[in-house]
């Protein structure tokens, strides 16, 4: 196998730092954060101005994300079998095209819920599909000795849209309403586009984890069908990183309620006039994600000896937080100040957590994986650990009913900290993320070669900034 290479002039500076196209692609993907959550939030009051109906916008939600879910498990190869530059380019070309849609009929004052649910189908297909490409695509973008950095980058980058989406959003609602802020999503995905076109790539000349694509339908369809399992054997037969999946859905399945869940039914049983007390702590998780991923922790957890370690204490660290949230919500009852302040803390130190594991992980997986099935792995992942979206919504829908919103928090910490500790028995989590540097480029190939029984495809050639 050759890995990817990136022809731009040779400068001592270009050693040091990512480069112009790592940067656009982090451009891009800031861009249709911010954009996006803009979309989310002016469909959601388009879609209760006009029905009043709770129940059907979570139905266009999850109409969304299940597509978002269901692609990143089933189309993972076509980010192993097509050049990246034109699949993530055409995601967000399509994404552009169907918001300036929605965008038209709003404007026209067509208030079509079928339209709009496969519009929001569509697209969760496309963030699917593009979400592991553009997570894969840093092994080709940067030299091996610099993708730890380029995580670390793109890890503040998803934070700060997570800080800046929800300002933004409701700022734009506010002052221009529903129709003005659909047309800013539009704008700013189609801008992330043509920022990704800045970015040449080539295909590798092969397909990775079977045979060449065939012409007919038939042997497309077989093809794909092949790829994709030989994608789903591979996550299950590299234990480090099916371990590391069930860990991540155990931590997912906890966390993903009490944002979505328990902390707005908590506000709106105990604090009605203090809806600010939800964004005070979503703002707290984004900054604790964005100091995680920059500045002295970031340094602090980098380096070859701490791996391990900086998995497992993020894992403690976000289920701690998670315990001690819930404990203050049981025991804080008609003081939102405090509990404000309480949650604010506990999770800016989730936050910090939860990101260390991000970045480490997702270091290890584009390094260690080898080419062809690279982008089926990282997919395969993000697949196994997002189906605990909409199971720890109904978790914690049924928990808050049961147990009061404080008691289910720190229930759900306590099974965090359970999973962290099954974890860390792992003798292949600990082996993989005790590797010296040198050893982790390609080593899935060398521990588990039964996981890859195609052979592998040449790398992807880049050609761009930020490569010597």
């Amino acid at each position: 196998m050759q890995d990817s290479t990136i022809t731009p002039p040779e400068t001592a500076a270009d050693a040091t730092r990512p480069g112009r196209a790592f940067t656009a692609v982090q451009a891009a993907i800031l861009l249709n954060g911010i954009g996006t959550r803009c979309g989310q939030l002016a469909i959601a009051w388009w879609s209760l101005g006009r029905t009043g109906s709770a129940t059907s916008f979570a139905a266009l939600v999850a109409a969304g994300s299940g597509a978002e879910v269901l692609a990143r498990g089933l189309l993972g190869r076509l980010g192993d079998t097509h050049r990246p530059d034109r699949l993530v380019t055409a995601c967000y070309l399509v994404s552009a095209v169907l918001v300036a849609g929605l965008t038209g009929l709003h404007l026209a004052g067509l208030y079509q819920p079928v339209v709009l649910a496969a519009g929001l189908v569509v697209i969760g297909l496309c963030n699917g599909v593009r979400e592991p490409v553009q997570t894969t695509l840093v092994r080709s973008l940067v030299p091996v000795a610099l993708v730890e950095t380029a995580m670390r980058r793109r890890g503040g980058v998803m934070a700060l849209s997570s800080v800046l989406g929800p300002i933004v959003a409701a700022v734009l609602l506010g002052l221009a309403g529903t129709g003005p802020t659909l047309a800013i999503n539009t704008i700013a995905v189609a801008v992330s586009c043509l920022l990704v076109a800045t970015v040449s790539a080539t295909s590798p000349e092969t397909t990775g984890g079977g045979a060449p694509p065939g012409r007919g339908g038939r042997t497309s369809l077989a093809t794909w069908y092949r790829g994709t399992v030989d994608g789903w054997r591979a996550v299950h037969r590299i234990r480090s990183e099916f371990h590391l999946a069930l860990l991540a859905l155990a931590v997912n399945l906890a966390l993903y309620p009490v944002f979505a869940v328990l902390l707005p039914a908590l506000t709106r049983r105990a604090f009605p006039d203090a809806t600010w007390l939800m964004g005070v702590a979503e703002a707290a998780f984004g900054v604790g994600l964005l100091l995680g991923s920059t500045g002295p922790v970031a340094r602090r957890t980098r380096g070859t000896r701490t791996r391990f370690t900086t998995v497992t204490a993020g894992f403690t660290a976000t289920g701690l937080s998670i315990l001690a949230a819930g404990l203050a919500a049981a025991r804080l009852t008609g003081r939102p100040g405090p509990l404000a302040a309480v949650l604010a803390a506990c999770f800016l130190v989730g936050g910090v957590g939860l990101v260390t594991v991000t970045v480490t992980t997702s270091t290890v997986r584009v390094l260690a994986t080898p080419a062809g099935m690279r982008n089926r792995v990282t997919a395969g992942v993000t697949f196994l650990s997002g189906l605990a979206i909409p199971l720890g919504n109904l978790l914690g829908g049924s928990l808050a009913e049961r147990l009061w919103e404080g008691p289910a928090m720190a229930a759900l910490g306590l099974a965090v900290l359970a999973a962290t500790a099954a974890g860390a028995t792992s003798r292949d989590l600990r082996t993989v993320l005790t590797l010296p540097d040198d050893a982790v480029p390609d080593a899935y190939g060398r521990l588990y070669p039964l996981a890859f029984p195609g052979g592998e495809p040449e790398e992807v050639t880049i050609t761009g900034e930020g490569r010597p």
